[in-house]
């Protein structure tokens, strides 16, 4: 525990996001994180060693902001802060992590709220008229912030490939995270559009659809399958949802 709270105060503002689970019950996790004084997130999952494998305790894993595993081991204080500092000079940090020019002040408070678009406006008012060589660095240096942040979201819409659900998911995250800039208002419309669409709602549907076939009828799910793909024939979850009707015989 005391390593775990030491990593969660070093690095939570660069960007790490420290999730501890147990399988105990609530009765006794609760007094636990009381007094410890832990401030990270925990929660509670019964079946985490079933349903992940687990083969011993302590486990643990490092992600990176795409889910993609980047470490897996028992011990987390068996990872060096060269490596930690290799990892998170790949995430966006938080905060600012220094102080700025007076004139930056309300671009930087809005970045350390989670407020980028906000923080991109504020900053395009300042750097357009700025003259002074110091306020020009600042200005470059937030901007490089949020840039950061840009393109942790632009991968998060990719990685989402073909996944119509999950991209709009990930467009109106960063519409969000970007509101009151031009930026966030083009994710904003783009997933407006998406939604829109044919290939958004046949992927919804079998999205839907897909946890509950195995509980249902063979006749059962063959039906629904064949029902989705006779309306979305030409889409790309029509096709996969006729190739799975096949799978359930006549």
């Amino acid at each position: 525990m005391p390593h775990l709270k030491e990593l969660d105060k070093k690095y939570k503002d660069r960007g790490l996001k420290l999730l501890a689970v147990s399988n105990e019950d609530e009765g006794k996790i609760g007094p636990f994180v009381t007094e410890r004084q832990i401030e990270y997130t925990v929660v509670r999952y019964k079946k985490i060693a079933e349903d992940y494998g687990l083969k011993g305790w302590p486990s643990a894993w490092v992600l990176d902001g795409e889910g993609k595993v980047l470490w897996a081991k028992h011990f987390v204080n068996e990872i060096t802060d060269d490596q930690w500092n290799q990892w998170l000079e790949a995430l966006a940090p938080t905060k600012v992590g220094k102080p700025l020019s007076r004139e930056l002040g309300g671009a930087a408070k809005a970045f350390d709220k989670g407020e980028i678009g906000k923080a991109m406006a504020e900053l395009k008012k300042v750097a357009d008229g700025a003259t002074d060589e110091a306020l020009k660095a600042d200005c470059d240096y937030l901007a490089g912030l949020c840039a950061r942040h840009v393109t942790l979201f632009e991968n998060k819409i990719k990685a989402a490939g073909s996944d119509m659900v999950a991209k709009v998911k990930a467009m109106e995250e960063a519409a969000a995270k970007f509101k009151g800039s031009e930026l966030g208002a083009k994710w904003e419309a783009d997933a407006k559009e998406l939604k829109k669409s044919k290939d958004y709602e046949a992927f919804e549907a079998l999205a839907k659809l897909k946890p509950q076939l195995d509980d249902l009828k063979p006749a059962t799910a063959r039906k629904k399958l064949e029902a989705i793909a006779r309306k979305y024939p030409d889409t790309e979850a029509g096709k996969e949802a006729a190739a799975l009707a096949k799978q359930y015989g006549k």
